[in-house]
Formats: C-alpha cells, structure tokens, sequence
C-alpha cells in the first residue's frame, strides 16, 4: 500500500490507513501541520497545544535525523532575525497583556518579519506532491526548518513516518507509557470538526462495528507480553477495517 508521489513523499501503510478510518484527507493532515507550526511556541511563547505540539515536530525531526544547522553569514539577515526576536522575547517577558493577546501580537510581529525577510531569502512557498496538488509552506514553517538545517520534504516524511494506530496502541494498551508530539497532533486531528469529512450512512455502521471489535481487540491484548505481536496483531486489525471501508465506497 505504499505509495510515492513523484515529487519524493513516501506515503507509508500506517499513515493511509490512519487517515482513512478517521476520514482525514492525507493532504489536509499535512497542511494542518504545516499551518501550525509557530516560532512564537519555538521561542518559548504561550500558544495553543496544537502549536506547541507541531513546533515540537521540527524540533524532534532535527534530533532524528541529527541535521547540521548552516550559519547566516549575511549580516542584514542576522540583523533582521535579532530584532524580531527580541520582539517576541519582550512579547513573551509581557506581563501586561493576556496569554490570548500576545498570541495575536505575536501574528502581527510574525508578518512583519515575513514582509522584511522573504525578499533577501529563497524560502519555497510551495511543496508539490503531484504536478496538480501542492501544499502551502507558511514562513514560519520555511524558517524553523533553515533554523534546525532542515528542509520541507525532510520534515513531512518524518511526520507521515511517525503516524501509527498500531504502534501507538499497541504501546500503551498495558500501561500507557506516552505518546509522541506527531500522534498528539493526529489525535486533536481527529477531535477537530473542521478536519471531519461527512460520513456516510454505511460509514457509520462501519465505524461502530470496527469501534467494538477494537475494544475487545484490547482485552485480549492487554495479555499478550511481545510488543511486537501486539502490534503486528493491531495492524492486521486497522488494515482490515481500512479495507472494508474501501470496498464499501467503491
């Protein structure tokens, strides 16, 4: 089931099947990623836990791949960045203004940073996934990734890589050990009505059987002591529903 745009994203079976079951457009995750990631959050501001979540993405990207930050020599550039982020660092020091009103504040400064920087740089404003689709790099996505040597594809490959039902419960069906900052975004994906497409009568039928047979799936589970069976066995089971979901819309 994997598949690979000609554009270089490798879109894994765990990632197809999360999406699906959960009635996500893959292209969609991967934009709301992008839309959230804030170097307000990076520098260490308030913002809400999808920010926080999505810039923590970048930042274990870099660990993983351990990237080899390039310094900016051009000292206009470098100019540029101390003076916005001495901004957001008094933004932050505020004790004047709300958690709320900083975050707004902080969108102003961050536009301002964007109108002065992008003329002296070659941030891409766009990543294509075919000759037609695209998705919308935002500046703040294009700057973390140059801050922490990374680049787009690197960082949406990492993304698409750590989605994983299977892995995630299979994790923590006996004890929940935790999660990751990718899972943490998927699953307030998933809560967010805007993401949702409308199911389908038989959907929802489909949904509620599955529903069932997970829980169930857990009990007998929860006895078994291999991580790996566990989740070899939690695969099985989110791909058999991935595929009956499948015949029934065809």
């Amino acid at each position: 089931m994997d598949s690979k745009g000609q554009f270089g994203l490798v879109y894994t079976e765990d990632f197809s099947v999360a999406c699906a079951i959960n009635y996500l457009k893959q292209e969609e995750v991967l934009q709301y990623f992008i839309n959230r990631v804030s170097f307000y959050a990076f520098n260490g501001g308030e913002m809400e836990a999808v920010a926080l979540w999505a810039t923590r993405i970048i930042v274990d990207c870099k660990e993983i791949v351990k990237a080899e930050i390039t310094p900016v020599n051009d000292r206009k550039l470098q100019r540029i960045s101390i003076k916005y982020i001495s901004l957001l660092s008094d933004l932050i020091d505020n004790t004047y203004l709300s958690t709320v009103d900083k975050m707004k504040e902080s969108f102003y400064i961050m536009q301002e940073w964007e109108t002065e920087m992008m003329p002296l740089v070659d941030f891409p404003k766009t990543f294509y996934l075919n000759e037609e689709r695209f998705l919308i790099l935002t500046f703040d996505f294009n700057l973390l990734c140059k801050m922490n040597g990374l680049n787009p594809q690197q960082v949406l490959q990492y993304f698409i890589d750590s989605i994983s039902l299977a892995r995630e419960r299979a994790l923590n069906i006996i004890d929940f050990v935790g999660t990751d900052a990718c899972m943490s975004l998927f699953g307030m994906m998933k809560l967010s009505r805007s993401m949702k497409q409308h199911m389908l009568p038989v959907q929802q039928d489909i949904q509620q059987w599955y529903q069932g047979k997970l829980l169930a799936l857990d009990e007998n589970l929860k006895l078994e002591p291999d991580m790996d069976m566990r989740m070899s066995a939690y695969r099985e089971f989110y791909t058999e529903w991935y595929n009956t979901l499948q015949r029934n819309l065809n």
